[in-house]
């Protein structure tokens, strides 16, 4: 089953809901008191492209990374970069462009352009709804790392359980149980928290970073 954390008007604090229909609106209910509410679907935060120069082995050559438009990245951070023959890289930050100025963080659309280097390893970007937020996480992988649809991750202290993975391809993965391999992932939706039965059964504690 999935579950979301939501504020319970009944506990007056932030607790586990069991999403019990969520084809519009969200009906959920309260894990602590019972309490059965309807919440709005959290919304999609507007996205951004960002121009992305990436230095690989003696080459550089510039892609696009897709971002939430108030998403922060800073020097050192791990992302993925897309190019038009719809190759995506793992990227490291090395230098941010704004303006006429270099700095350490930006927002995403306040980025004229990202100098990064390329990695081996794959980044899979998780979009996780807690509440009416989306947090928007990175995670750091190897090619072939199996993402399945409905059960637990752990990524940067923050547990969610994968609600449904879109592909490069454009198509979307939504059967609980089937997996995809990290390479194929272009975005990973999750919702924060879970159920104790799903922490004993899924909680999988992988590529915090």
């Amino acid at each position: 089953m999935d579950t979301i954390d939501a504020e319970c008007p009944v506990c007056e604090t932030v607790t586990e809901h069991e999403i019990l229909r969520g084809d519009y609106n969200l009906v959920v209910q309260c894990s602590e008191c019972g309490r059965v509410q309807t919440l709005q679907k959290p919304k999609e935060p507007a996205l951004t492209s960002v121009k992305t120069i990436i230095s690989r082995e003696n080459q550089s050559f510039v892609c696009r990374s897709e971002m939430y438009c108030t998403e922060r990245v800073a020097i050192g951070d791990h992302i993925v970069a897309e190019c038009d023959d719809e190759n995506a890289f793992g990227v490291e930050i090395m230098s941010i462009e704004c303006g006429q100025k270099r700095v350490t963080a930006a927002q995403a659309d306040e980025i004229d352009a990202l100098w990064t280097r390329s990695i081996d390893e794959v980044v899979v970007r998780f979009s996780v709804h807690k509440g009416h937020k989306t947090i928007p996480l990175y995670l750091v992988c190897e090619g072939n790392t199996r993402f399945y649809v409905g059960e637990q991750y752990e990524i940067n202290g923050v547990k969610c359980k994968i609600h449904h993975i879109k592909l490069r391809n454009g198509s979307v993965c939504k059967r609980i149980g089937k997996y995809e391999p990290a390479l194929t992932i272009k975005r990973v939706y999750a919702y924060a928290g879970a159920s104790k039965a799903d922490k004993s059964k899924y909680d999988r504690r992988i590529g915090v970073w």
